[in-house]
């Protein structure tokens, strides 16, 4: 007869059932909890975000600013 008997076979199986299922539930129980819904947005008048005649209507004689010059690529050498 083997030095591996039935009762040893079916306790190693037993225990690594056991640290399997253990481990799976600790997985699961470190997973953070869904966060508490709050009402983020509050309700604010639409006259807050009208724009008033002076912000509407773009200046004529104002210039727009001067874009930069674009850098050119590097070439590469070979």
């Amino acid at each position: 007869m083997s030095t591996l008997s039935f009762p040893r076979i079916a306790l190693a199986l037993l225990v690594l059932l056991v640290l399997g299922l253990g481990g799976a539930f600790l997985k699961l129980g470190m997973n953070p909890p869904l966060p508490v819904q709050t009402i983020v947005h509050k309700e604010l008048p639409g006259t807050q975000f009208a724009a008033t005649r002076d912000q509407a209507t773009p200046q004529a004689g104002q210039p727009l600013p001067a874009m930069p010059e674009p850098v050119a690529a590097p070439t590469l050498q070979h």
